[in-house]
């Protein structure tokens, strides 16, 4: 039989053991109201600074369209126009894209945020500063680089209208959410509160897209969930083009700033981490 000391003596630990529970969901719970309130306040910020960066720049995005559409002729990369044509018949795959391009890109990125945090937390402010300086390039990208995307270009009975520069591209595009539709619209007041119809370059878009492609492939365990992170890219990639909401250098100003931004968060890192252990060399042992 166990001593009244020795009983005593378990009571307390079994208190101090049912505290550490408690005190760790408090914590996680704080964390979870801590990085939701972050990531919606800096998003905030980016669609409100994007929304003002298209103020007095209507020639100059035009003008860039010009520009990009010759660069892209002297490539052979100017498809897009013939890619949407081909399939505009088929009103249901369009509307498909347009629900694509205007759902996903926020669902599936904020899903893999969500993710990272419950069950790759060791990962998940690394990849969540990945994305916040990706999204912060592309503002930079719409400052110096306003563009008119494919869709602002219509037809009047097959004849091309003219930018307010005078210039028309040449064979018109089609604006699909307008004409076909899906579960939103630029007219609506929300739309119109925080729309940049000039920030297609780069593309946001595909810039996400990858990072999302790199979060399902690195982190995920399951082999058809890396194939669809693979594959996520190439759908987001066909979204922008067939709906006329970017160009195909777009997507690769996309791909440029999100290597930029993991070039500059490692530097970052690395900077950080060199400073952390100059301090760790300066502290005096004890």
């Amino acid at each position: 039989m166990d001593s009244p000391s020795a009983n005593s003596a378990v009571v307390p630990t079994t208190d101090a053991t049912s505290a550490v529970p408690s005190s760790t969901q408090r914590s996680r719970h704080r964390g979870w109201v801590r990085e939701t309130v972050l990531v919606i306040a800096f998003y905030y910020v980016y669609q409100t600074i994007r929304s003002l960066a298209d103020r007095g720049v209507t020639n100059r995005a035009y003008s860039n369209a010009r520009h990009l559409v010759d660069w892209e002729k002297t490539l052979r990369i100017f498809h897009e126009q013939a890619m949407q044509e081909a399939l505009l018949a088929a009103h249901w795959f369009i509307k498909l894209m347009n629900i694509v391009y205007g759902t996903l890109h926020f669902l599936i990125t904020a899903g893999l945020l969500v993710w990272l945090y419950r069950r790759r937390h060791g990962a998940y402010r690394h990849m969540r500063n990945l994305l916040g300086f990706t999204t912060f390039l592309a503002l930079i990208g719409y400052w110096a680089f306003p563009l008119a995307p494919p869709r602002l270009y219509k037809c009047n009975d097959d004849i091309p209208v003219p930018g307010p520069d005078g210039y028309a591209i040449g064979k018109c595009f089609v604006d699909t959410l307008d004409t076909i539709g899906g579960l939103w619209s630029y007219h609506s007041p929300v739309a119109k509160a925080v729309a940049n119809q000039y920030a297609a370059m780069p593309s946001l878009h595909f810039a996400w897209s990858l990072w999302c492609c790199v979060v399902l492939v690195r982190y995920s365990a399951h082999r058809w969930t890396r194939i669809a992170g693979v594959a996520y890219p190439v759908l987001t990639l066909s979204a922008i083009v067939i709906t006329g909401n970017h160009y195909f250098l777009d997507a690769l100003g996309g791909a440029v700033t999100f290597g930029a931004a993991i070039a500059l968060l490692s530097w970052r890192e690395r900077r950080s981490g060199r400073r952390i252990a100059n301090g760790a060399k300066a502290t005096p042992a004890i």
